[in-house]
């Protein structure tokens, strides 16, 4: 634990105290204080993206998402804003973040299953690592739909590593999209790596 020292002599009667040579020490948190002594930088640590499916999507088999997704960047350039192409989705920063794919939909025939993953590839899909994966359940006949979330905390070490919104043994699933986060993958991102 650190001590702090308030003033010469650790006076009580203090009129005004100069941060630079009269406190040493941690300070402790008031009025907004981030009670870091380092490692902070004023509005650029964090950021965010999300990649969200435009349209509902009928998917088949193993794969990721390719098609009707667009991009919400709510920071700008330089603190981890998403780009999407053929459904790779690369991060211009490195650093930690938070991944959350929501994955909303439901079986158009049958009892169907079917399992999402958070996935990163380095070559443009041609092969892909799962990360994190859930499990998803509909039924037709009882008119089920299902959104299944999946949480992954990544650290990104080179930004040539991409994501892609994966599943796997699907079968008679269609997957909802309407231009908000239904069906959608969100990066915020925490600090450095």
């Amino acid at each position: 634990m650190a001590i702090t020292r308030l003033g010469p002599n650790n006076s009580t009667n203090i009129t005004g105290i100069n941060l630079t040579s009269q406190v040493t020490g941690t300070l402790p948190i008031a009025n907004g204080g981030t009670a870091l002594t380092s490692g902070f930088v004023n509005g650029s640590a964090a950021g965010g993206s999300q990649v969200y499916m435009t349209g509902d999507t009928a998917i088949s088999g193993t794969g990721y998402l390719t098609s009707n997704l667009s991009v919400y960047n709510s920071t700008g350039s330089g603190n981890g804003i998403a780009s999407v192409s053929s459904g790779i989705i690369s991060l211009d920063k490195t650093g930690y973040y938070h991944i959350i794919y929501q994955f909303t939909g439901n079986s158009t025939s049958g009892n169907q299953y079917v399992n999402p993953y958070i996935a990163t590839t380095s070559n443009s899909g041609a092969s892909t690592s799962n990360r994190a994966y859930g499990y998803a359940h509909g039924e037709n006949s009882e008119g089920d739909t299902f959104t299944c979330t999946i949480n992954l905390i990544h650290d990104l070490t080179d930004t040539n590593e991409a994501f892609v919104m994966k599943y796997q043994g699907a079968s008679n699933i269609t997957l909802y999209g309407t231009g908000q986060s239904v069906t959608s993958m969100t990066f915020i991102r925490l600090g450095d790596t």
